[in-house]
């Protein structure tokens, strides 16, 4: 968990695939946005009526099972609407197939409530999630930035990069989207990958072995 005046990042690895789940809690008001609910639907819920919350939004960076797999349960169980990219809609509505090819049984997400793209501002009570469309890794992946924090999805990762081999990756893309949407971020700016540690843009940009020659 990472404080602020009024929000709180609370993390929890969720799904055979271990994603991050973030929950953003904002204080005052006793809300959270959920970010890439990827599984453990109870579990999630539960450590949601733990913290006295009630979900105020879900906010998806892509369409892959292994990101949206409690997005049924948590819709159904609260009033957050579901917001994802146009291009990741199709995607999503496929996460059961996805999921049979690895053995894994995930339930078809509901339809979204709410499409995003480029430049979008989702608002969260008094402060804003501004929307970067950040494709490679699918190309409806976008990342969710709130002041001095960015929730890049499964875009870059500490020291490493999303992988670009799925269908609808490419990897020029994915690089060309970190230079120009993440790495222009203030150095101290925490990214909030959808697997592994959090980092730092200033990290990234010193050590991230795929942008050695320079971001």
């Amino acid at each position: 968990m990472s404080e602020g005046q009024a929000v709180r990042v609370h993390v929890m690895e969720v799904g055979p695939l271990a994603v991050n789940c973030y929950l953003v809690e904002h204080v005052p008001a006793r809300k959270a946005v959920v970010i890439d609910p990827g599984g453990d639907g109870g579990a999630i819920l539960g450590e949601i009526g733990r913290l006295g919350l009630a979900v105020d939004k879900i906010l998806l960076t892509h369409g892959h099972f292994d990101h949206v797999g409690a997005v049924a349960i948590l819709r159904e169980k609260s009033e957050g609407r579901v917001h994802i990219h146009p291009n990741d809609v199709e995607r999503m509505k496929t996460a059961r197939g996805q999921g049979l090819m690895f053995g894994l049984s995930v339930p078809d997400p509901p339809p979204p409530d709410v499409l995003v793209g480029d430049g979008d501002a989702v608002t969260f009570e008094d402060r804003v999630f501004l929307v970067a469309h950040t494709p490679g890794h699918t190309p409806g992946c976008v990342s969710y930035i709130m002041e001095q924090m960015a929730f890049v999805g499964d875009l870059i990762f500490a020291g490493s990069i999303g992988r670009t081999d799925l269908p609808g990756g490419d990897h020029d893309a994915l690089i060309r989207a970190v230079r120009e949407k993440i790495f222009v971020l203030p150095d101290d700016t925490v990214l909030f990958p959808g697997h592994g540690s959090a980092t730092t843009v200033g990290e990234e940009k010193r050590s991230n072995p795929f942008f050695a020659e320079g971001w």
